[in-house]
């Protein structure tokens, strides 16, 4: 039995990481590997495997609480020492771990990290470093694959993230004009997103572009699965929807950034959705845009990072929109500014043909079934965990 000792967000927070770590370890216990979670944002006792949500989903791993310092950092050592795992494995942003990462001594384990890129320009700056710390790299992403290569010369894997199909799914026509009915979106063209409002993620260029948009369509609607109060918020997006004067035209699911929806919930969301709109400056991979795509709703999404890969490779399932400037943020990353009158375009291009609408769904649903679903993408982590230990 191998056994795997892995960091990342706390698998009982709602966190994309937090869900990602919770299947790849599900997935890799079902197989006989024992896996303990090091949950870097969890404080509290050890909970040993079986533990249940309240909508029954089952975590199949031990779950380990944190120390004094962030990450964990002054655990990791210790752990290792005390639970001798075969692999040691991380999923958090590289320059999380960036420097204290690199003087911690990961023996007798193996290591891997599996990490994102979600700008141009490089890896948060001297993050390279953390990859080389590693015995193996996993890249989220090809475009991280292949920035890592072509700047540094260092060789990853690549294990997309996934979503589960029997989650996300289209329901019936019926179904979803019941669901609008409910919700008073009867006849209505809804404008949809799923993401916290953080400065990457650009939220104030979809209230803009949606502005304009509203203008000549007075059927549409913007809903937001977000938390208006998230403590992450970069500007109140409230008051920006009033400067723009569509109050009457935004609706707010009622999440919390501390408490999710469960699976049903969630994809009932999107399946409220016409098309699914995110303006971010780039993405480490992009979970939400594959539960739309699970879901048969095409996706307008900046052109930039992993958009390429997930909404035109192997069939178009939505429009990239095209960025107008780029700008050096944080650790000198690279981040695109996607272009407002071309995300105008783009919706209305989707908003005129229900037919396109249809076909982008269907081929978004055809990807993720064929190369990021749960049955497709947990077998690699099988795969690569029994190559670790093997040589």
């Amino acid at each position: 039995m191998t056994k795997i000792y892995f960091l990342s967000d706390s698998c009982l927070t709602c966190t994309g990481y937090a869900t990602i770590t919770s299947n790849i370890l599900n997935y890799l216990s079902e197989k006989g590997h024992e896996c303990i979670h090091q949950a870097h944002n969890y404080v509290g006792q050890t909970i040993p495997p079986g533990f249940k949500f309240e909508d029954g989903r089952e975590l199949k791993f031990k779950i380990m609480g944190t120390g004094k310092m962030l990450y964990s950092q002054d655990l990791l050592v210790p752990r290792i020492r005390e639970l001798k795992p075969d692999i040691f494995g991380v999923l958090l942003d590289s320059f999380m771990l960036y420097p204290w990462i690199l003087n911690l001594d990961f023996a007798p384990a193996k290591s891997i990290i599996y990490f994102p890129s979600d700008g141009g320009g490089g890896l948060p700056q001297f993050c390279e470093n953390v990859l080389k710390k590693f015995n193996v790299k996993v890249a989220m992403s090809k475009y991280a694959q292949k920035q890592v290569f072509d700047l540094y010369g260092i060789k990853a894997e690549y294990i997309p993230h996934a979503i589960d199909t029997s989650n996300y799914y289209a329901l019936d026509e019926g179904r979803r004009k019941e669901l609008k009915t409910k919700w008073g979106f009867q006849d209505k063209f809804v404008v949809g997103v799923v993401s916290r409002n953080q400065g990457r993620k650009m939220l104030d260029r979809m209230i803009k572009s949606f502005a304009i948009f509203a203008k000549n369509h007075p059927d549409a609607i913007l809903f937001m699965h977000l938390d208006p109060q998230d403590v992450s918020a970069v500007f109140d997006i409230k008051l920006l929807i009033q400067r723009h004067k569509i109050q009457n035209r935004c609706v707010f699911t009622g999440m919390k950034f501390y408490k999710g929806f469960d699976y049903k919930q969630m994809n009932e969301i999107y399946n409220l959705m016409d098309v699914f709109f995110l303006p971010t400056s780039g993405e480490g991979f992009g979970v939400p845009i594959i539960e739309a795509m699970g879901c048969e709703v095409p996706c307008v999404v900046t052109d930039y990072t992993t958009t390429h890969q997930l909404l035109i490779e192997d069939g178009q399932c939505g429009i990239p929109v095209p960025i107008v400037t780029d700008w050096t943020g944080s650790w000198s990353v690279e981040r695109g500014i996607m272009s407002i009158p071309e995300a105008v375009k783009a919706l209305e291009t989707l908003y005129n043909s229900k037919e396109l609408r249809k076909q982008y769904g269907k081929t978004g649903r055809e990807k993720v079934k064929k190369y990021y679903s749960w049955e497709v993408v947990g077998p690699q982590w099988d795969v690569l965990i029994n190559k670790m230990v093997s040589t």
